[in-house]
């Protein structure tokens, strides 16, 4: 091998060394990355009433067939009220009457009958229109002692995905905030861990651990976070 040949070869290896040596630092680099928390929220308006209805009778300690039957004229009256308010029967459940002693001063002295009818009905106006007429109710021959109404959301599973995709924006929103003051940039999504999710009253403040689902308001606040970690250069 002349000179001129060696030198080449000698040249062609110090530049092959070279290049494999950047690339082997550059591989050996950490990629940079960034963890923020991002948010969804939402006001939605619930679209599934349930009616919870309490019939309750009292008896003295002798006369337990009366309770039985004094609770299932009640329940009879009900049935016709909610009917004639175009509630169909399949849209009424109801539980086992139940019955517990009530004691005095010499022991029992009587028996509580009660029976749990529930309404359930997409249409919430009229779910709500029924139970906040007491006049209606009175000419029916119905004194609720306790009955309440609960409010529920029939696309629970959509509405999840939706915010879950409106924090994950949110969360890269923030990493691009917080790189551009660093002269980052955003690149890839590298994972994300959603948080529970807290559908509260509005303007609320209540969080749980656990998660939060109030049935006492037609109205409610959606909250979720998501954790996501970005790539950045």
């Amino acid at each position: 091998m002349d000179k001129k040949t060696a030198y080449i070869v000698s040249l062609g290896l110090i530049i092959s060394s070279l290049i494999l040596g950047i690339f082997f630092v550059m591989a050996k680099q950490p990629e940079q990355s960034i963890r923020v928390v991002g948010q969804g929220t939402k006001n939605i308006i619930s679209d599934i009433a349930k009616w919870n209805i309490n019939i309750s009778k009292n008896t003295g300690i002798g006369n337990q067939q009366e309770g039985y039957i004094s609770v299932q004229n009640d329940l009879k009256k009900i049935r016709k009220f909610l009917n004639n308010n175009d509630i169909e029967n399949k849209d009424i459940l109801l539980e086992p009457i139940t019955s517990y002693p009530l004691y005095g001063n010499n022991g029992i002295s009587g028996y509580s009958f009660n029976q749990k009818v529930v309404v359930r009905s997409n249409d919430v106006a009229k779910i709500e229109n029924m139970a906040l007429d007491i006049e209606a109710m009175s000419k029916a021959d119905i004194f609720l002692q306790n009955s309440t109404i609960e409010y529920f959301i029939s696309n629970l599973a959509e509405m999840k995905a939706e915010m879950l995709a409106l924090a994950t924006v949110d969360a890269k929103s923030r990493a691009e905030e917080i790189a551009k003051s660093t002269g980052n940039k955003v690149c890839n999504l590298i994972s994300a861990k959603s948080g529970v999710f807290q559908i509260r009253q509005p303007l609320s403040t209540d969080v749980s651990d656990y998660g939060i689902y109030n049935t006492s308001s037609k109205e409610k606040e959606v909250v979720v976070t998501v954790s996501a970690l970005f790539n950045i250069k």
